[in-house]
């Protein structure tokens, strides 16, 4: 036994550390810490008792106070007969302290089983009040993100019932029963904490099942990314105080989700303080500023339309910071527009309104972004500006702005699957995260600087200088490729205006919009089928494994950008960032799509295999000679009326091709693939035996869809074909590993992925 000073403050076990003693606290306090929730130990409690059978401390454990503590020797449940008879004259203290702990461990799970099994009702409870009010106070509803994915708590917990009973009734007996029960008995104190220490590791089981639960659905209350239930319902409160009862009733709704934030086990009590001060200061200060000013009657309120809403321009334009000439220029120009009766028209005024707004709509967009780069929470309506491109509600009809306004807030792209909104792509650039796109002249931003130093424009230094100026950058993205695209993606350049209205629409944007979780999916599925779609070939070598020349391949992901717009295509838009042959490809398509999202994808990607080939073999992309998906693919087309092995009815359908893609190859490409994706991994024959054969070669279905295919005659020649092909690069794949292995290496991590490659 090794007595031990400690001072207050001072972390005498982390969570995680070895067990390698048990403490028994001669004076002082502790406070352990688990999950969020502390539990007070003093005098003759004895700490690492719970942590005997994990082996490790299961709690942080802090000196809240000077003291001292009785080290023994223990590393786990099998030194505990050892020790208690060791140790008979406090034997007794451990048990008593250990029916103290347990008997707090099993209070503490049941807080959480209480909490979890309630929590769902309450969470529904309170968005559907805060759903009731906003429609009572006309304020729109946001929609929290997740909110429909929450269930009700479903977990297994493996505490008996009748323990709970069994430990506070224990832990409830008076010192001096403990004592004469266990005092002199080690057989029996150390079999009773062989008991315990199996029900606490039940006890601590069950807990994390709950804190899981909890810590999932508990977000949607209250978050550290600040849009939660806590933020929505202080925002209808702060919203409608000018509107005659609607103080009292939000902040009778607000009153009941803090109470079950201030009584919910595992809620971060400073950051739910800190959400309440700042809730109250600016509840207080909104009160003083509405001072005696009139209030409206709530019925009148609910007929009307979001008072967020109604403001969206004047809040986007002092947003900006713009100067009064601009904000009133493009207010006098978005009303104009909202009042013609037809703002499609290509006759008198209306193309030059259409083209003053873009521009205008361009220079704001900019001094909005800018400003979001040191904002972490904009207005909703900004929001919608940089997402959507919305700006007035009368414009996009006040339906569309209520359902922007409700998702604005929880709509985010997906960077790590390389998905973006327009405002988040504008962001990487800004960053350096990403280079400059191409403008519509295909100059990326080096070339570009190189012009303007070929110019005498700029000198090499300067040109050196701007390469990495991130303002210059984004500067360039902003005026060379993302108007652009905007006006590309939306499909009829010259009726074209960047701003949300509602007379572009052919559905509901509950319908049409686009979101990241959409395009994952159908990408997904596009890989699974066409498995080498985003592979890149590339040199691979390791001099001191003696590989001088291997070619293996690489995934790179497109990036896809979600532009502002809604509009009727994408737009495949560089297969390749700068020279570098290993970077993602780029494509843009609308937020809201007037069309299939699967068959645009598709056609993106057909494109993207076209271009790429015909980026790698530059100027031979269309010479049979060096064999390529271009080559092949040209000399079909050019050369199909020579082809004996297709029928004069083939032949006139392959004309009727051409023709409809106006002789573009690139187009007939594209078609083909759609059809092969879409319909010959299902066996259902759309393309002519020559297609078929050159589709198989160079974008081949996974072996899954082969073996099924092998079935149908038509495509028995193509297999074998890719067949013969395949084992070739099999082999040598695997005897070059084998080489290596036999010589006693280890073969490269980029062999091994190559083979695995070619194995699908």
């Amino acid at each position: 036994m090794a007595a031990s000073k400690f001072t207050e403050g001072t972390v005498i076990y982390s969570k995680g550390e070895p067990l390698e003693h048990i403490s028994l606290i001669a004076e002082g306090e502790v406070e352990g810490s688990f999950g969020g929730h502390t539990f007070l130990f003093g005098k003759t409690d004895v700490l690492g008792l719970c942590d005997l059978l994990s082996d490790v401390h299961t709690h942080t454990y802090n000196a809240i106070s000077d003291g001292t503590l009785y080290q023994y020797p223990c590393t786990g449940i099998d030194s505990l007969d050892t020790l208690m008879r060791e140790n008979a004259d406090i034997a007794y203290v451990m048990v008593g302290s250990m029916c103290r702990q347990i008997a707090e461990l099993l209070q503490y799970k049941e807080r959480l089983k209480q909490d979890a099994n309630g929590v769902f009702d309450m969470i529904n409870d309170l968005n559907s009040e805060y759903s009731r009010l906003c429609k009572m106070y006309a304020s729109t509803p946001k929609k929290l993100p997740g909110l429909d994915e929450i269930v009700p708590f479903s977990g297994v917990d493996p505490v008996e019932d009748w323990l709970y009973s069994y430990y506070i009734e224990i832990n409830d007996l008076n010192p001096a029963t403990h004592k004469k029960f266990f005092h002199g008995n080690p057989g029996v104190g150390a079999g009773f904490l062989r008991k315990c220490v199996d029900d606490v590791s039940k006890v601590l089981q069950a807990c994390h099942v709950y804190h899981e639960y909890l810590d999932g659905i508990s977000s949607i209350l209250l978050n550290e990314n600040g849009f939660d239930l806590f933020s929505l319902i202080s925002d209808l409160h702060m919203n409608s105080l000018r509107i005659s009862g609607a103080d009292e009733t939000v902040d009778a709704l607000m009153s009941t989700l803090t109470n079950a934030l201030s009584e919910m086990t595992g809620v971060d009590s400073d950051f739910y303080q800190s959400r309440m001060d700042a809730y109250w200061d600016a509840l207080e200060d909104k009160r003083a500023s509405q001072g005696d000013a009139e209030t409206t009657d709530a019925t009148t309120v609910s007929q009307g339309v979001s008072p967020e809403l109604l403001d969206s321009l004047k809040t986007i334009l002092e947003y900006s910071g713009c100067d009064d000439e601009l904000a009133e220029k493009f207010t006098t120009s978005v009303n104009t527009y909202t009042e013609l009766p037809d703002r499609a028209s290509t006759e008198d005024d209306v193309p030059e309104l259409r083209r003053e707004l873009t521009k205008m709509f361009y220079v704001l967009y900019k001094l909005v972004f800018l400003k979001t780069l040191e904002d972490s929470s904009p207005p909703t309506v900004v929001k919608m500006f940089l997402i959507f491109g919305y700006v007035d509600p009368a414009l996009a009809g006040f339906e569309n702005a209520s359902y922007l306004y409700s998702i604005a807030d929880s709509y985010k792209g997906d960077p790590e699957n390389s998905i973006y909104t327009g405002s988040e792509w504008l962001t990487s650039i800004y960053n350096g995260e990403r280079d400059p796109s191409l403008s519509e002249f295909d100059m990326d931003w080096p070339t570009y600087l190189r012009d303007l130093k070929n110019q005498k424009q700029i000198d090499a230094k300067e040109e050196a200088t701007l390469l990495v100026d991130r303002d210059e950058k984004l500067k360039y993205e902003m005026e060379n490729a993302f108007p652009v695209v905007n006006r590309v993606t939306f499909g009829n350049p010259s009726k074209f205006c960047p701003i949300y209205a509602d007379h572009n629409l052919l559905r509901e944007p509950e319908i049409t919009i686009v979101t990241p979780a959409k395009i994952k999916a159908i990408i997904d599925e596009i890989r699974e089928l066409d498995f080498s779609v985003f592979y890149r070939e590339t040199g691979f070598t390791d001099q001191k494994l003696g590989i001088t020349s291997e070619t293996i391949s690489v995934e790179i992901i497109p990036n896809i950008v979600l532009m502002p717009n809604a509009g009727l295509r994408g737009s495949m838009w560089q297969e390749i960032e700068g020279r570098l042959r290993t970077t993602p490809a780029r494509m843009f398509l609308p937020i809201f799509l007037e069309g299939d999202l699967k068959t645009v994808v598709t056609r993106l990607i057909a494109e993207f295999r076209w271009e790429l080939c015909r980026r790698i073999q530059g100027s031979r992309w269309n010479d049979l000679s060096d064999p390529s998906l271009t080559s092949y693919f040209c000399d079909y087309l050019q050369f199909y009326m020579n082809n004996r092995s297709l029928a004069m009815q083939t032949m006139n359908e392959i004309r009727n091709e051409l023709s409809a893609a106006r002789n573009s190859y690139k187009t007939v490409f594209v078609n083909n693939y759609v059809m092969w994706l879409h319909n010959e991994s299902k066996g259902m024959a759309r393309l002519n035996s020559v297609a078929l054969g050159i589709l198989m070669t160079f974008c081949p279905f996974n072996a899954e869809v082969r073996e099924t295919l092998t079935k149908n005659m038509r495509y028995n020649e193509a297999l074998t074909r890719f067949g013969a092909k395949r084992q070739k690069r099999l082999q040598r794949l695997t005897l070059l590993i084998k080489k290596l292995q036999q010589g006693g290496k280890v073969a490269p991590q980029e062999l091994l992925d190559e083979l695995e490659f070619a194995k699908r």
